[in-house]
């Protein structure tokens, strides 16, 4: 394909399909395989987030649940101020060169409610007493803020966020195993491993480890700019760039040619006969579910779908966005289900005209088979 031209709209969602491993002649084996190949994924929704790598990995929900009770997948905040799954392999160095920006970015904030640094670190410290005292060294928000409480520290719902967010993403604490329906708050140091930190994996080299985060992205979100990458992250688009040269030309990475506006669309090598042989299963409709990184992963989404519906699935505009159908190249619908047991259905809400008998079909199929922890 021509360098100089625009991708068309549907060879980039197409494309892009492919590289997230929802199609699945690219479809990862296990879950920690997907959470690799997207470097993060969007975890603000738990079930969502649940879905979302099972999706990309065989559909089964159980085996999600096990990469996280087994240390091999977490959630934490490792860019943008925004909890994400992400490989517990790579959650520290991440955080490292990402996160701790979000952390002095709420840097008011916090001092809006009271939370000084003397606060927090004497939070801090009961926290982790807490947490080493407790059987299995995991306990939930809501006993965390129980043992804080009998302790003689008091927060409100704000402040109990706030410390949280800082010392998940400044690398203290990390979510860790699921008990139920709720995420349980570990020590990063016992949970994580130790040969993940920025100077173990990198030297301490910040570029290395950007240019590594890039390539994975591209790899597992492309073809995308990197102007999308500096967005997802909030890196500096001049150090993204910087990233870029360390291994420009590589193998692995294919120039897509170009985007609407006229910037390189840098992807994972060999797509475009995958994409050529594999129309129908690209094109088939299916249910994503809330915060999907085929949507939520790139600051341009006009490839797949409109401003107009894209209003349609972030109503509240507050950054809530709900599970959506996917259907040749295009956001077309958002979904949800009625009823409870036996007489729980699907319920579709297209944004223009309905959706044809075969694609809903397809869907109802989907629904019956959508990772979903019941």
């Amino acid at each position: 394909m021509s360098e100089q031209a625009p991708l068309a709209f549907q060879d980039l969602v197409s494309h892009r399909l492919l590289s997230q491993g929802l199609v699945s002649p690219t479809a990862s084996q296990t879950p920690l395989q997907a959470a690799e190949r997207l470097a993060c994924t969007q975890g603000q929704h738990l079930g969502g987030v649940i879905a979302a790598l099972a999706l990309r990995s065989g559909g089964n929900p159980t085996d999600v649940v096990a990469a996280f009770d087994s240390a091999h997948i977490v959630r934490a905040y490792p860019m943008r101020g925004t909890v994400f799954a992400v490989p517990a392999a790579d959650v520290q160095w991440m955080s490292a060169i990402a996160g701790t920006r979000s952390v002095r970015a709420a840097t008011r904030r916090r001092i809006e409610l009271g939370l000084t640094d003397e606060y927090l670190g004497r939070i801090k410290e009961a926290i982790l007493r807490l947490l080493a005292e407790a059987p299995e060294g995991a306990l939930s928000r809501g006993e965390l803020s129980d043992g804080l409480e009998q302790s003689g520290t008091l927060l409100n719902a704000a402040q109990r966020y706030h410390v949280l967010f800082t010392l998940i993403a400044s690398g203290t604490l990390v979510y860790g195993p699921l008990r139920g329906r709720e995420h349980l708050v570990v020590s990063a140091a016992d949970w994580l491993p130790a040969s993940g930190t920025l100077e173990a994996r990198f030297n301490g080299d910040e570029l290395a480890a950007t240019a590594e985060w890039l390539r994975r992205y591209l790899v597992g979100h492309g073809p995308a700019t990197l102007r999308d990458f500096a967005w997802w992250t909030k890196l500096p688009l001049g150090q993204v760039r910087k990233a870029m040269n360390t291994f420009l030309g590589g193998a692995e990475l294919e120039h897509y040619g170009l985007n609407a506006a006229g910037e390189p669309l840098w992807g994972a090598g060999g797509l475009t006969p995958y994409v050529e042989q594999n129309h129908a299963a690209i094109a088939a409709a299916r249910l994503l579910p809330p915060f999907d990184e085929l949507l939520l992963g790139y600051q341009d989404r006009s490839a797949i779908v409109s401003d107009d519906h894209h209003r349609k699935i972030d109503t509240a505009r507050n950054g809530v966005f709900k599970p959506v159908v996917y259907a040749n190249g295009r956001i077309v619908a958002t979904w949800g289900s009625e009823g409870s047991g036996k007489n729980r259905r699907l319920v579709v809400r297209p944004f223009e005209k309905p959706l044809s008998k075969a694609a809903m079909r397809t869907l109802e199929r989907a629904f019956l088979n959508y990772p979903e922890r019941r």
